[in-house]
């Protein structure tokens, strides 16, 4: 009894490992206490062993019984001459020995349950159980296609700035005055200019001024437009056309050269204006020096 309680376990144990596994399962049945092999029972067997072979699985499982006619010890010696049998049939037939778990139970697991000393033939068996190999795992999902990351907006230009207006201070000296002396004239000065390309603009200048150091002291004014073209990033040159007026002078038109530094916020630049109803020598050197805003 104890030694078919360990067979019982073993069986347990060794079915249990591939219970996930899918079976074909196959009845070899014998007469009354005869543990030899008929030709149905052969054939059965053949089955079997061709099921292992056609789906290349690993393990079959051998379990033999009896009925429960007769000593339980006996019949335990009796199963496992069945099992035995089956076992050594499967082999025959191609079938590896390590891929067989032979069990014998005696009369401890009847397939049809009676009382004891009954005679059953379904109970009189070898079970052979084909455990067909494990389904192979699916095939990885294929990875996801890589999601096109959008790009970023590029960030906003910055916006241009055209536009400057440069207020400061006005220093001018004049080498003709009225009564064709030397004077000098002081004040302020606005200039708006415009960048027509990165290298040329055009702008307009108004200075009002005190005039000074002549007969005719007194207010007066500078208006002019001129062109003015950059040599790199700092300095200019160019040039005024406009109109001189106020006390001290014989009003006029104006014209002349003009350079420049244009640095960071500050604007300094020296003009020489001549006035048309005088000699070239006889104009007004003036400076200005002011701060620019840009806009």
């Amino acid at each position: 009894m104890k030694r078919a309680l360990l067979f019982s376990a073993a069986l347990c144990l060794a079915w249990s490992g591939h219970a996930l596994a899918q079976q074909s399962s196959y009845v070899v049945l014998f007469p009354f206490d005869q543990s030899g092999l008929d030709a149905a029972a052969r054939a059965t067997i053949s089955s079997a062993a061709e099921e292992f072979k056609r789906t290349g699985s690993a393990h079959i499982a051998v379990q033999g019984n009896t009925d429960t006619s007769g000593n339980a010890d006996y019949n335990q010696a009796l199963s496992e001459r069945r099992e035995a049998a089956v076992t050594s049939e499967l082999v025959r037939l191609g079938v590896p020995a390590g891929a067989i778990s032979g069990v014998a139970l005696g009369e401890t697991q009847p397939a049809v349950p009676t009382g004891d000393n009954v005679k059953e033939a379904q109970n009189r068996r070898v079970d052979i159980q084909v455990e067909a190999p494990p389904a192979p795992p699916p095939a990885p999902a294929p990875a996801p296609a890589p999601v096109a990351e959008t790009p970023p907006p590029p960030p906003p230009e910055p916006m241009e700035t055209r536009w400057s207006f440069s207020p400061g201070l006005f220093y001018g000296y004049n080498f003709h005055d009225q009564q064709a002396t030397h004077s000098q004239l002081v004040g302020i000065n606005l200039s708006l200019d415009y960048k027509l390309v990165d290298w040329a603009s055009i702008g307009v200048e108004q200075a009002g001024f005190y005039h000074f150091e002549t007969d005719d002291d007194g207010p007066g004014g500078r208006t002019v437009i001129g062109p003015d073209f950059y040599l790199g990033d700092m300095f200019y040159v160019g040039g005024n056309f406009g109109y001189l007026y106020g006390d001290g002078f014989h009003d006029e038109f104006i014209a002349g050269p003009e350079v420049g530094v244009q640095w960071e916020f500050i604007n300094w630049k020296v003009a020489y204006d001549i006035p048309f109803n005088r000699d070239i020598g006889d104009g007004v050197l003036n400076t200005t020096i002011g701060t620019t805003f840009r806009f």
